[in-house]
């Protein structure tokens, strides 16, 4: 088969974790002998062919008011795009990531006659709420884009029950499919790596991994910290992420001084570096679809201690692979981490049983299969 990925953002261009997810989706599916061709954005028009993609880039106005306004323009561009390219080598049917795509793949749905699958990363309700007109026309483009689609594909149960409940998604067109995890990107960090330039020798390093916005719940961390600090004063917490850095930093510095660490962006063999030298990491969302965390940090030995929330209810079993904690609560967060501190030993045993887990139940081979099967639906 021969999709076409309608996605506002490929490596090396990411924002979030759709970039990734659509990277090792169509690189895996082109190892299964489909032929995947992505429309994406990018600073001027291009083409390249890697991993055995095909990857066309369009430019938008990056001027445009606000992100509802770039991604009606994104979506001319990526119509197009889709256009031209079905009068060269076609394509079988458009696949869309996220409510930023639905206005082009489902012009090039129109424009076209091809069926279309649309993968709902998550909703507006659970971002960001819906208090504004604004918010309101983004949740109508959510549910355009399940109604125009053949099939609906979510990343987490429980996105999967709240898209099929809110907008009213027939059960035999919306399935459950959870992110995976490339583990040959976590084989090897970086050789020139330096502990000490995070941590104390001494130090356990607990590490905060993701954007720095409300949604991934840094203060709820910043909070916990000075009460883990009263047991455990070998500890260095490092938050590795970009987003409201002088705001989190301001807050933490002010509650725990030097025993906390901002990298902003950090590149990937560092952080995979910095994984495998953490005793945990920390993922206190309040909203998660799905989260890539706790897989990244599983990949590398490393037991996550993360909010019971959305897809984290499932990629941490508590106590075997990792630690949950309740949702918005210091308290929770500082108890669950001084449990990991008060037993390395244990922490270690639960580092290796999480390996497992993901090895076991979230390779991209097996999410790509189960792709296939929703696209063969898709088309019948």
């Amino acid at each position: 088969m021969r999709p076409l990925f309608v996605t506002w953002e490929y490596p090396p261009i990411k924002a979030g974790g759709i970039a990734n997810h659509c990277e090792d989706l169509a690189t895996h599916l082109a190892k299964q002998g489909h032929e995947p061709v992505v429309i994406t954005q990018g600073e001027t028009p291009g083409f390249e062919k890697r991993d055995g993609v095909e990857i066309h880039r369009v430019t938008t106005n990056n001027k445009a008011p606000n992100t509802l306004s770039w991604s009606m323009q994104f979506g001319f561009e990526a119509e197009r795009k889709a256009i031209q390219l079905e009068k060269e080598d076609g394509f079988d049917f458009v696949h869309a990531h996220d409510w930023m795509a639905v206005p082009g793949a489902t012009g090039i749905k129109k424009s076209t006659g091809k069926p279309m699958a649309f993968t709902v990363h998550s909703t507006q309700s659970g971002r960001d709420g819906i208090t504004s007109e604004y918010q309101r026309v983004i949740q109508r483009l959510e549910w355009y884009g399940t109604y125009e689609a053949s099939q609906v594909i979510t990343v987490g149960q429980d996105l999967f029950n709240e898209v099929r409940h809110n907008y009213q998604v027939p059960e035999n067109k919306i399935h459950y499919i959870p992110n995976g995890v490339d583990l040959n990107r976590f084989k090897e960090g970086n050789k020139d790596f330096k502990r000490e330039d995070y941590a104390l020798p001494h130090e356990n390093i607990v590490t905060f991994l993701g954007r720095l916005y409300p949604q991934k719940g840094p203060s709820y961390l910043i909070r916990a910290m000075p009460r883990i600090l009263d047991e455990h004063p070998d500890t260095k917490f490092i938050f590795a992420g970009s987003g409201n850095l002088d705001e989190y930093r301001s807050m933490a510095k002010s509650l725990v001084g030097d025993k906390v660490h901002f990298t902003g962006f950090i590149p990937e063999k560092d952080l995979v570096s910095l994984l495998k030298n953490s005793l945990v990491t920390t993922a206190p969302s309040v909203y998660e679809p799905f989260g890539l965390v706790p897989l990244e940090s599983s990949a590398c030995y490393t037991p996550p201690v993360a909010s019971f929330v959305g897809g984290m209810k499932d990629t941490i079993v508590h106590e075997f692979t990792g630690l949950h904690t309740y949702p918005k609560d210091p308290k929770s967060i500082k108890e669950q981490v001084s449990r990991a501190l008060s037993n390395p030993d244990w922490a270690r045993w639960m580092g290796e049983n999480a390996r497992e887990y993901v090895e076991e139940n979230y390779m991209w081979d097996k999410v790509a299969d189960d792709t296939s099967d929703v696209y063969a639906r898709a088309i019948e």
